[in-house]
């Protein structure tokens, strides 16, 4: 990766319309508990769009709110952080080791915010979720239709809901509040038989902890393919990586 792009507060938008440019091409390779899943760059916006829709519209999540996200490393915690990011809400995941990570990625902070306004969890009935505004219930399974386990009150069961938001963006967005994306390191131009290809860079976990370079790579109309742990050399030639992105 080169050097930080100018930050831009319309980041959010930025990245949506990168997305729906690479249209029905793959953006995002999982390989998680349901083997292989592929979104291409039209589904992952549509997720983001929705996952946007929802916290603004049912959530009230507001530029400066907090939001912890719980939850293992997934494709869909990813979603999650870039659509609050994109609402201008600062974001911290928890590691499940007594650790989290910032929005920046340094992993500085040792414990949770305490009493977030926002919490996506896979255990609704935590202590940290019982200290916040409002609980987001989800597991980090691809095909998961709904929340698989018992609803304390009040806890909304994020898949369902969010499936039933706009899939056209109602907001103006704010201040984009992640971190300012990293250049690639390859070229911006579209691949040709002959050329240099777009970045398609696999991540550690789901890329929150490298979301800079990340960032880049999406707006450069790239892809991500991950957890690194589980791509083997084999598929990480099938899956064409231009580069492996580790935490700065």
């Amino acid at each position: 990766m080169s050097e930080h792009r100018t930050p831009s507060m319309d980041t959010g938008a930025q990245l949506l319309r990168a997305l729906e440019q690479t249209g029905p091409n793959p953006v995002l390779a999982w390989y998680g508990e349901a083997s292989r899943i592929e979104l291409s760059g039209h589904v992952l916006a549509n997720w983001v769009i929705k996952a946007i829709g929802h916290l603004h519209d049912e959530i009230a999540l507001a530029p400066g709110d907090q939001m912890v996200l719980d939850l293992p490393p997934h494709w869909k915690r990813l979603v999650l952080a870039l659509a609050a990011w994109s609402l201008g809400a600062e974001v911290t995941w928890y590691d499940r080791e007594g650790s989290a990570g910032d929005a920046a990625g340094t992993g500085d902070a040792v414990l949770p915010v305490p009493s977030p306004q926002v919490v996506a969890t896979d255990r609704p009935d935590s202590e940290l979720a019982e200290s916040a505004d409002e609980v987001l219930a989800l597991q980090a399974v691809s095909l998961a239709p709904r929340y698989d386990g018992e609803l304390p009150a009040l806890v909304h069961d994020w898949l369902s809901e969010v499936r039933g938001s706009s899939d056209r963006l109602g907001v103006a967005l704010p201040r984009w509040s992640g971190p300012a994306p990293l250049e690639p390191a390859v070229p911006q131009r579209p691949s040709t038989a002959h050329g240099t290809p777009l970045p398609r860079v696999l991540v550690e976990d789901d890329g929150l902890p490298a979301a800079a370079q990340l960032l880049g790579a999406l707006l450069a109309g790239g892809g991500i393919v991950g957890p690194a742990s589980a791509v083997g050399e084999h598929q990480e030639r099938e899956e064409g990586v231009t580069e492996r992105l580790r935490p700065r």
